[in-house]
């Protein structure tokens, strides 16, 4: 890597300043559409950031955000840091081995980096080597593979991405013969009534504030006009015919994949798991995990397609939720939400570990569920 700039262009005077208070230090210039980004090399990050915060010429006092980036053969951590003193910005990145993960962590010059790093490490499995409290924000412990990483179990599902507001104006749009109606996702119907039940909110708003209405006055209003809207959806799915017996849905073929994906996070968790337990390198854990993947895959083209799941029963136009069952509902939610707030303060109080906090917390839900049950 060569100091200063790596290309024939001029540094921007920002990095004229890091190159005279870090003359010793060799950085890149990679010049970019936003923020000046140099890459330094792993060896010199901490040095460099401790730099960039402290020289009183650069005075790095803000980190606005911190991620990381997969190329497959390595990974990257892009520090994008803002000094208020000056007014200038500048973006650091940081490039590392795949199957050597690790860098200094910078907490202790920029506080907002916890958060930043923690979820860096749960996405992408970067460990941030020094981190007061390297534990998931996002998902639960031990979860055997990182979300954000190309090669993850779950990223050939990509029906996740699918937009249903479109699905449901396609399905619309098409229509279907009256004897036999298209088979439609249950999820898309939901989302279809939630449209129509705001559309039905915001026309009631707007005639109640044009009736000069209070605030009490026009939450009635409201309530009024979704109650009968209500009542009238649950009389159009009561009269609505029976559907015909139809092919697997998109959602079937979803809960396949979905299935599928989960079975290979298992494979993926205990490979690592026995490969941890065997003392294998980092490489070699990589291989390991590798080929048990490839002997799952191998075991699921040779065995029998499964058999279309039972058709459930024609639906008999449940009803939705009256105001009074929905209240109920959300005052549970509150509940429960009480409930795990105080178990993981009085977790936390006592020292617990992170699993042993989850395994705190879901003692505590299990308590109210029995209670609900009780009463």
């Amino acid at each position: 890597m060569s100091e200063g700039a790596a290309t024939d262009q001029a540094l921007p005077p920002v990095l004229e300043r890091v190159r005279e208070a870090l003359p010793d230090i060799p950085f890149q210039y990679v010049p970019t559409p936003l923020d000046p980004a140099v890459v330094v090399a792993r060896e010199h990050l901490l040095p460099f950031m401790t730099a960039l915060k402290e020289d009183e010429r650069l005075a790095f006092d803000y980190l606005r955000c911190l991620s990381g980036v997969d190329y497959l053969d390595e990974l990257e951590v892009v520090y994008h840091l803002r000094s208020f003193r000056h007014g200038h910005t500048i973006a650091v990145k940081v490039r590392m081995p795949a199957d050597d993960p690790r860098v200094p962590s910078v907490v202790h010059l920029w506080k907002a980096a916890d958060w930043h790093e923690r979820e860096t490490w749960e996405m992408f499995g970067i460990v941030f080597e020094g981190h007061p409290d390297l534990r998931p924000l996002l998902t639960e412990e031990g979860l055997g593979y990182y979300p954000l990483r190309k090669s993850h179990p779950l990223a050939e599902i990509e029906d996740w991405q699918e937009n249903l507001l479109e699905e449901v104006e396609r399905l619309a749009a098409v229509g279907a013969p009256a004897a036999a109606p298209e088979a439609v996702d249950e999820r898309a119907q939901k989302v279809a009534l939630a449209q129509k039940k705001a559309e039905v909110i915001k026309k009631a708003r707007e005639e109640a504030r044009a009736k000069g209405l209070s605030a009490e006055e026009e939450r009635r209003y409201v309530q009024e006009a979704l109650k009968r809207f209500e009542e009238e959806a649950a009389k159009e799915a009561a009269a609505a015919p029976a559907p015909a017996a139809a092919r697997p849905s998109p959602a079937d073929e979803r809960a396949q994949k979905v299935a599928l994906a989960q079975k290979k996070a298992e494979v993926i968790k205990k490979a690592r798991e026995e490969a941890r337990a065997q003392g294998l390198s980092g490489e070699e854990e990589r291989k390991y995990v590798q080929e048990a993947v490839r002997r799952f895959e191998e075991e699921m083209a040779a065995a029998p397609a499964p058999a279309p799941p039972p058709q459930p029963p024609a639906a008999q136009g449940k009803a939705p939720l009256t105001p009074a069952e929905r209240a109920a509902r959300i005052a549970l939610a509150q509940k429960k939400a009480e409930v795990i707030k105080k178990a993981r303060e009085e977790a936390r109080a006592k020292g617990l570990t992170g699993e042993e906090e989850r395994k705190y917390v879901q003692e505590a839900l299990h308590r109210l569920e029995q209670e609900g049950e009780g009463g």
